[in-house]
């Protein structure tokens, strides 16, 4: 056995040089050997590659944000610049991660807002991605803003375009006589449409600007001179809002649009303050309005910026409603302790017009005061209960007899007794008017002076109808009076005294 075993190990270990084989000499105990195993893929060789992809910018302007998703993904993905930017010349590698996909949508925004797409890029392929041709040529322009607003959007397209592309100035502005960059990246268009639009909403264009033979590209009328003037705040609010209109001065404005946009901005004017006004026009006469922090506003119509280069807003312009009085008749059965009267167009209530609270039963009192001829009226009682009337129409009724029901009583006049109007107020005159024509126009100035704003604004004072004026404080009690009446008829009396205290019958 030991004699066996030892030949077919000898026979095994020693080289083989031909004739029979290990199988044919021993084909039994080959047999009882398992078969060889098939080859496995190992398990890493089983997952997606590692893609990335590297973004090239040769657009001329920078890469704002930077987009690769899967092509036909309709998510919008991530920011790949993640807030940052890619100058133009400069290159992103972007990775992926594993991936089986090769085909991928990749977006570019450009710093001028607009946009640039490739779709459907075999990145397993070719891992690099071009936006942009650096064999064109880099289009640029000088954009110069001669008007007297400030630009606030520019647009700039191929001539042609059907749409006026991004805005190219974002966020910025342009302000007046200043200028800008307009860079239009790698094109081979030299024709463009440029397009402004200024704080004031209107709009100018250039068409077809040639922008490989021009470098310069102007807005506004440079041969139209600059005017200026120092605008002084004289009265004792601030003014917010400020206006100048150079078109057709004097004209009746419509609205608040009609007078074009704020020159202030986002500034004020504070009492006592000055601010230097620039803007174009062919004509020294130039329209000046002011809006004051209290809403109420004074205009400088035909100011000559020539001849006159500071102008004073003082608020001794500012359309006021003439002084209106009536008598209130308490028949309540309780005392009022306040009373408040205001025009019905007002925002509030204003204070107690009760200048020696209460007012008993039986009692009357005279309130004045500036507004139309309706008012509404408002009575407080002493244990806080109260009543208020809308619409009342102290023109055609100057006595109001407060009774029980009188807010819903059709006359409000009745069982008062006799009226006695009384006197005008200490440090004023009352000026009645017995004309042919009510009074349009009142003119009071210092003695010397030349005439100022029409005192009586947008209102009139009808025939038979009382103002009781009080001097303004830049005239005192003797005053140049002028008095116009919608006929044509003038009065005029050069030292007048404006605080006797007594009626005067006009003419």
């Amino acid at each position: 056995m030991r004699l066996r075993l030892g030949l077919v190990l000898a026979l095994l270990s020693a080289p083989w040089t031909g004739g029979l084989t290990p199988a044919a000499l021993f084909p039994a105990a080959l047999a009882q050997q398992p078969p060889a195993r098939a080859s496995v893929p190992s398990a890493a060789s089983q997952r997606p590659a590692t893609r990335e992809v590297v973004v090239a910018n040769e657009l001329g302007l920078s890469l704002s944000e930077l987009y690769v998703t899967p092509a036909g993904s309709v998510e919008p993905g991530t920011d790949r610049l993640e807030g940052d930017t890619l100058p133009n010349g400069a290159t992103l590698r972007v990775s992926l991660g594993r991936q089986r996909l090769c085909l991928f949508d990749l977006r570019a925004v450009l710093a001028d807002g607009s946009e640039e797409e490739k779709r459907g890029v075999d990145i397993c392929r070719n891992g690099r991605v071009v936006f942009g041709d650096p064999s064109l040529p880099l289009r640029e322009a000088t954009v110069v803003n001669d008007t007297d607003l400030a630009m606030r959007e520019l647009y700039a397209m191929p001539a042609g375009a059907p749409q006026r592309g991004p805005d190219r100035l974002a966020s910025e502005t342009v302000p007046a006589e200043g200028s800008v960059t307009l860079r239009l990246g790698r094109a081979r268009a030299c024709l463009y449409d440029v397009t402004a639009v200024f704080e004031d909403d209107s709009v100018q264009e250039r068409r077809r600007v040639d922008l490989c033979r021009r470098s310069r590209v102007a807005f506004g009328d440079p041969s139209i001179p600059w005017r200026e003037a120092e605008v002084v705040n004289g009265n004792d609010h601030a003014i917010r809002n400020l206006y100048a209109a150079t078109g057709a001065p004097g004209a009746e404005r419509a609205g608040a649009t009609s007078w074009g946009t704020d020159r202030l901005g986002s500034a004020t004017i504070e009492p006592g303050a000055r601010l230097r006004l620039r803007l174009r026009s062919r004509t020294c006469q130039v329209d000046l309005r002011a809006v004051y922090d209290d809403e109420t506003a004074e205009e400088k119509l035909n100011t000559d910026l020539c001849t006159q280069p500071r102008v004073v807003f003082d608020g001794s312009g500012i359309p006021r409603q003439p002084e209106r009085s009536f008598i209130l008749v308490n028949r309540e059965p309780a005392p009022l302790q306040e009373v408040y009267a205001s025009g019905v167009d007002d925002s509030d209530w204003g204070g107690n017009r009760l200048e020696a609270p209460p007012l008993e039963r039986g009692g009357r009192a005279e309130l004045v005061l500036r507004s139309a001829c309706e008012i509404d009226l408002r009575v407080v009682f002493a244990n806080g209960g109260a009543e208020e009337r809308r619409g009342l129409n102290i023109c055609d009724n100057g006595l109001v007899v407060l009774r029980p029901g009188w807010t819903l009583a059709e006359r409000l006049d009745q069982g008062a007794g006799p009226v006695e109007p009384g006197p005008p107020r200490e440090g004023s005159v009352r000026l009645r008017n017995l004309g042919p024509a009510p009074i349009v126009q009142i003119y009071v100035d210092p003695v010397g002076a030349p005439r100022g704003p029409d005192r009586l604004g947008s209102t009139v004072l009808g025939r038979g109808e009382t103002l009781d004026f009080q001097p303004p404080e830049a005239v005192g009690c003797t005053g140049h009076l002028r008095v116009v009446f919608r006929n044509g008829q003038e009065i005029d009396r050069p030292r007048f005294d404006l605080c006797s205290g007594t009626e005067v019958a006009l003419p």
